[in-house]
């Protein structure tokens, strides 16, 4: 009540209107704390307390069987350059080591031992490669999934320090204005009561 007294000497308006000015500020105040929703205060209370970054390969890695590290490990081999070195080595070692026996060779020329073994290599290797990529793709769609949770976090997370960086804002600007009110009311107190000191020492 006081306050309002102060505020009504110093705007000049009625104490209702000041009583209504000071209504909606606070009404101002409230609103802030409805910045974010409520959907996004609760996935604030759910995220806050657990991290959401994880390591998902190494998760994944730890379930996988026995076939599925198999396949990612041929993979890994038959996409390097030391196979196909291997690989073109071995090849002509047998073409060369064929054509110099002669009659005497294991796989003759036109050489379908050898054609049939590549054909074979060619066939199993095709699905294990296929088996390799669908993991991958299994691992890529986890951290895609890890990213989006760690993207929402962070963005709930950012709305939720601009809602209280407002609400500090608007409070100390409030606290200000009540300040300076008082203040100047103050200031117009003091020098009413000099200017009756004054004419009462003059009156004598």
């Amino acid at each position: 009540m006081y306050n309002d007294l102060l505020l009504n000497r110093i705007v000049g308006t009625p104490a209702d209107a000041v009583d209504a000015r000071i209504e909606e500020l606070i009404d101002e105040i409230e609103e802030l704390r409805n910045l974010v929703g409520p959907e996004a205060q609760r996935l604030i209370r759910d995220l806050r307390p657990h991290l959401v970054t994880d390591d998902v390969y190494e998760e994944i890695d730890e379930k996988a069987s026995l076939g599925d590290r198999l396949a990612d490990k041929m993979a890994t081999i038959a996409g390097s350059w030391r196979f196909i070195i291997f690989f073109s080595v071995l090849m002509f070692g047998w073409i060369f080591a064929n054509a110099y026996l002669g009659d005497q060779a294991f796989d003759p020329f036109p050489f379908i031992l050898l054609n049939l073994t590549l054909s074979t290599l060619a066939a199993l290797q095709a699905p294990v490669i296929l088996m390799s990529q669908n993991r991958q793709g299994a691992k890529d769609r986890a951290v895609a999934q890890n990213d989006y949770q760690v993207n929402l976090k962070n963005e709930v997370e950012i709305a939720d320090l601009h809602r209280k960086i407002d609400m500090l804002t608007d409070s100390l600007t409030l606290q200000t204005r009540l300040v300076n009110a008082l203040v100047e009311a103050r200031r117009k107190e003091l020098s009413a009561t000099v200017r009756v000191m004054e004419t009462q020492r003059k009156a004598e």
